[in-house]
Formats: structure tokens, sequence, C-alpha cells
């Protein structure tokens, strides 16, 4: 075998025969995505219940504490922005109703978490007094949701309202 060839075989079995590369180390995970689905479903669902109290009874500190500072609440009439204007916009509607919401029920049908952010979707029931009965309405709702300083708040949302 000329020595050119012999040269030519051996780098070739010992590119073949090296050890290969180390994997590279995966990225960190953000903080947020260290928390199991199931752990923030459970924080969102008690969120959702505390705003549907707080709706029930017209509390707008507990309304306000649910969205974040720069919190969109997207409507038929277009976007309100921030957490007083969604509270003063949730709570005129509920007055205009005659504040007939006398309960609500949320069942969440799709939560997914990317790091410090959640895409929740679900349907709503109110419980609405019409002509001194109570009935239902149903409606379907998305919700954006963001990890700030610890809590998972409002930062977009679709919730229509009866």
């Amino acid at each position: 075998m000329p020595k050119h060839g012999l040269s030519s075989a051996l780098l070739l079995l010992s590119l073949a025969c090296r050890e290969p590369a180390p994997a590279p180390a995966p990225s960190t995970p953000p903080p947020a995505a260290e928390a199991a689905p199931a752990s923030v479903m459970g924080v969102i669902v008690a969120t959702n219940v505390t705003w549907g109290d707080a709706l029930v009874r017209g509390d707008s500190a507990t309304l306000r504490s649910v969205y974040t500072a720069d919190a969109v609440l997207m409507t038929s009439d277009g976007d309100v922005t921030g957490p007083d204007a969604i509270v003063s916009r949730l709570l005129a509607t509920r007055r205009a109703i005659k504040d007939s919401v006398h309960g609500t029920a949320i069942n969440t049908d799709r939560l997914d978490v990317a790091g410090d952010k959640a895409y929740e979707a679900g349907t709503m029931t109110y419980v609405v007094l019409s002509r001194g009965k109570p009935r239902e309405v149903k409606v379907r709702y998305v919700n954006f949701w963001q990890l700030t300083a610890g809590r998972w708040q409002l930062s977009r949302s679709f919730r229509p309202l009866p």
C-alpha cells in the first residue's frame, strides 16, 4: 500500500473512532419554567375564583390586584388599558345590568405555560337574575398571564360579560 494511502486510511480510522464531541449543555430555563404546570394551574384557578367573587361583590381593590400594571381587557368596543380602567369598566357593566351577577364559575379547558407567561382558555358561567329568576349565561374566554414578582397576574384578557 502506498505511503499516502496508509496515512489516509489511518486518518479516516482515527476520525471514525474518536469520542463524540460533548453535547452542549441545555440552556437554563426561565425561573417560572421550573414550576410544574399543575401548580401553575392551581394558582390560576384560585385567582379566577378570586376574580369572580370580587366581581360579584363589586370589590374593586381585589379586582385591581389581579391585573398587571399594563394589563389590557379586550372588549367588543375596543381595548381597555390599565387596572383602574379595567375595574371601572367591569363595575360599570355590572351596574348597567343592575347588579344581577350573583355568581360565576370558571372552567379552564387549556393552560399552556412558557416560562413566566401562560395562556389560558375556558368557559365562564355567570349566574344572573333575570325577571326575578336565576339563569346561567355561558361565555368563552381567553386570558394571558404574566408571572410578576412571584405572582401570576392577568396581562391581557378577553372575558365577555353577560
